[in-house]
């Protein structure tokens, strides 16, 4: 069986090379590090790692192929489309993944634990980027609850 989480990174890698090259830096640091603390939460929090990670590395595909609109609803189609071409996920996994990413742009709301991992793990890549940057008012509140869970408090 091909490692889909592999098979995923390299789909990915070519979207960012192919439309993005002036921004390869900030696409391949964003997506992947949203990944990564989707990998931490998941684990945390009990939830399937990989089905986390690949909702991280797809959330802002829309950026990358260039959005005219709503980038976390155009995510959510482009990523089921790539995800279906696999043919390495099942329907059930795909849906998890593209709601999580419709929602991601919704911080002040609360959906479902994918969903929720998601905006966290989007906050986290935000915020730890780089300590000199101040914290966006709409992130200040997960970011304080997510230093709490992980027994971080400042």
């Amino acid at each position: 069986m091909e490692n889909r989480l592999e098979v995923l990174r390299l789909e990915v890698d070519r979207l960012i090379f192919e439309n993005q090259q002036e921004k390869v830096r900030f696409y391949i640091e964003h997506l992947y590090s949203v990944s990564r603390y989707c990998a931490l939460l998941a684990k945390k929090r009990g939830l399937n790692i990989e089905i986390a990670m690949a909702a991280g590395m797809l959330h802002d595909i829309a950026n990358v192929n260039g959005c005219s609109g709503d980038h976390a609803l155009e995510g959510a189609g482009q990523a089921e489309a790539l995800l279906a071409a696999t043919g390495l996920y099942s329907r059930d996994e795909i849906k998890l993944i593209t709601t999580a990413i419709s929602r991601h742009s919704d911080k002040n709301e609360t959906h479902e634990p994918y969903d929720e991992l998601l905006k966290d793990a989007d906050v986290m890549s935000h915020c730890f980027y780089n300590p000199e940057f101040p914290i966006s008012k709409w992130e200040l509140g997960r970011y304080i609850s997510l230093l709490e869970e992980l027994g971080l408090q400042e």
